[in-house]
């Protein structure tokens, strides 16, 4: 079912009218209870206007990261200055999981960096050592 007829059936209950036949609901019925209908309403809008999605700082997404037992920076964006210093350190001959450990990042991580770059193959990362 599409997200737009869900919502017409939801407001036509909410307003009263039973949405397969278009009858007024029963006086007696649930569905004329006001806290029904305040629901009911509250999601439609909720579903027509969801709330702006709020932003987490870098250090609420690092915290978050180790709650879940993952590096700090697991998932963060790479910077063009941490590319080039990953480049430059992995280039000096410093292992892919020396690599992770000084970066706070998954090996895989850094690996598929590596080969973003051209640094490493596809087999590489498919099969670290």
């Amino acid at each position: 079912m599409e997200l737009d007829k869900a919502v017409q059936i939801i407001e036509a209950v909410a307003n009263g009218t039973n949405p397969i036949t278009g009858e007024a609901i029963p006086e007696n019925s649930h569905f004329n209870s006001p806290e029904i209908i305040r629901a009911l309403f509250t999601c439609t809008q909720h579903v027509k206007h969801p709330p702006p999605k709020s932003r987490k700082t870098l250090e609420e997404r690092q915290a978050e990261n180790l709650s879940k037992g993952l590096p700090r920076n697991a998932g963060l964006p790479w910077t063009k200055e941490l590319k080039a210093q990953l480049a430059d350190l992995f280039e000096s001959g410093e292992p892919p999981l020396e690599l992770a450990k000084k970066f706070e990042r998954t090996t895989y991580a850094i690996l598929l960096q590596l080969q973003n770059q051209g640094l490493v193959s596809e087999e590489e990362v498919a099969n670290p050592q």
